[in-house]
């Protein structure tokens, strides 16, 4: 994720809430944001012919990673 999409996440969320609600709610969508985008990534992946199981899985490893680097 990026600075921008967290800073966006934290304005969304409910005002009022002590630090360990915060967190934990913060935390939480979080996780569900990168789940779903790494579904998506193995969703593109899961019927492509010709490639090995080795093969798509270093893909989506690399496009894992890539999120990760263009945060």
């Amino acid at each position: 994720m990026t600075k921008d999409e967290i800073g966006n996440l934290i304005e969304a969320l409910p005002q009022g809430l002590d630090a360990d609600d915060f967190i934990y709610r913060l935390v939480n969508w979080v996780e569900d944001i990168e789940r779903d985008a790494i579904i998506k990534i193995l969703e593109a992946y899961k019927n492509l012919d010709g490639f090995t199981a080795k093969q798509v899985t270093q893909a989506t490893i690399e496009a894992i990673r890539a999120r990760g680097e263009n945060s």
